[in-house]
């Protein structure tokens, strides 16, 4: 695998984000977005049911698709977009973002979720999509994530994201629909929990830069199960033993669990 470029963005692509082309689906959503109960928030002691349709979560605790936790203060697309609420026209050199891939690029999946070095998770590459409790093994589909190297046109592809959630935001407040509304899934350790990310990534780390900055005061966000791209809803650290990854018997527990945890640190 060449390891110099992990992702270019065709222009085409680019001049799509530089138009803004969502702008125009929210100028017609205004007045109908979802209103999803605030008695509905995920708590431990208020585990919402997986067929439930729609509930809201603390905005503290959500998570990146590879454990990158919005609220520890070195996540990139949030930093990113602290900057951006600053400066919209921040150049692309300037970005934590444009930083952050320079300086962050793990080989393994160990290096991408800062495990020990005897897990067994060095011996994937970090662009191997794999968690334990989702998989019996190393899937090989390509993940790109937030680390690089990256080309400079996928940064400048993630601030467009970012830079036109933050002005229609601005401008509409923040609407989600039933086609684009965050989701994912729980992970469940002791008394503690977080909602995973598959789809939504930017609108987190813009709502959180937002909620950082006294632009928004909600601190509840609206989300759903992720119904067609993960199969279990809500993974619960005792049941390590039954995860795929340990069933298998690709990963230990203890390997498993570390990958799990990072999620919480």
């Amino acid at each position: 695998m060449d390891r110099r470029i992990l992702d270019i963005k065709p222009e085409g692509e680019l001049n799509k984000h530089r138009s803004n082309f969502n702008r125009s689906g929210l100028v017609i959503r205004k007045g109908h977005e979802l209103n999803v109960s605030r008695n509905k928030e995920f708590t431990i002691d208020n585990i919402i049911n997986t067929n439930e349709a729609y509930f809201v979560v603390n905005i503290e605790k959500f998570s990146g698709f590879a454990g990158h936790y919005y609220f520890n203060k070195s996540n990139a697309l949030v930093n990113t977009s602290l900057q951006l609420l600053k400066n919209i026209n921040l150049k692309l050199e300037d970005s934590y973002l444009f930083n952050h891939y320079n300086n962050f690029q793990p080989k393994t999946c160990g290096d991408l979720y800062r495990l020990h070095k005897n897990n067994k998770l060095h011996t994937i590459e970090s662009t191997n999509s794999f968690h334990p409790w989702r998989q019996a093994n190393p899937t090989g589909t390509f993940s790109g994530g937030i680390f690089g190297p990256k080309d400079i046109t996928a940064v400048e592809h993630r601030i467009l994201r970012l830079k036109n959630l933050i002005n229609n935001i601005k401008e509409f407040g923040y609407i989600p629909s039933p086609k684009d509304i965050i989701e994912g899934y729980i992970l469940l350790k002791n008394d503690d929990f977080r909602f995973v990310i598959t789809a939504g990534h930017h609108r987190v780390a813009v709502l959180t830069a937002m909620y950082i900055t006294n632009i928004l005061d909600d601190k509840l966000i609206s989300v759903k199960y992720d119904t067609s791209r993960i199969k279990v809803k809500i993974v619960k650290e005792n049941d390590v033993q039954s995860w795929f990854g340990v069933k298998s018997g690709f990963l230990t527990a203890k390997d498993a669990l570390e990958m799990f945890g990072s999620y919480f640190e």
